[in-house]
């Protein structure tokens, strides 16, 4: 979230703070808007649509979960050797013997794979 790192920017309206948390990608940048702005809090709550709702709770539950910060709920990420473009959204996250996973949805189908084995390609 740039705008937050702008000493000039200023939001007007619950309804603009609404759309900026619809932006955020992680819980930090959500802590930042809503800290800023606690006279909007409730309002721009109120106007977020229920998936932006939800994924904000979603940010919420895994921000204190490293391998969340580099690969966001809902973001798009890759495989390193995927040769056809095919990439998928960030739906979960999980771990076995050490070792850290990402859950994503690729269209109708849900994939998993190494963490170590994805790049975020767009984020949401």
């Amino acid at each position: 979230m740039n705008a937050l790192l702008n000493p000039e920017f200023e939001l007007n309206s619950a309804q603009e703070l609404a759309e900026y948390l619809q932006s955020a990608l992680t819980w930090g940048e959500i802590e930042a808007l809503s800290g800023a702005y606690p006279q909007w809090k409730a309002e721009a709550w109120e106007l977020l649509q229920p998936f932006d709702r939800d994924r904000v709770k979603l940010l919420k539950k895994w921000k204190d979960f490293p391998l969340a910060q580099n690969f966001p709920p809902y973001s798009i990420v890759q495989r390193l050797d995927e040769e056809e473009g095919m990439s998928g959204k960030v739906i979960d996250y999980w771990s076995a013997y050490g070792v850290e996973y990402v859950t994503f949805s690729v269209g109708e189908d849900i994939d998993w794979c190494r963490a170590t084995h994805l790049q975020r390609a767009v984020a949401v």
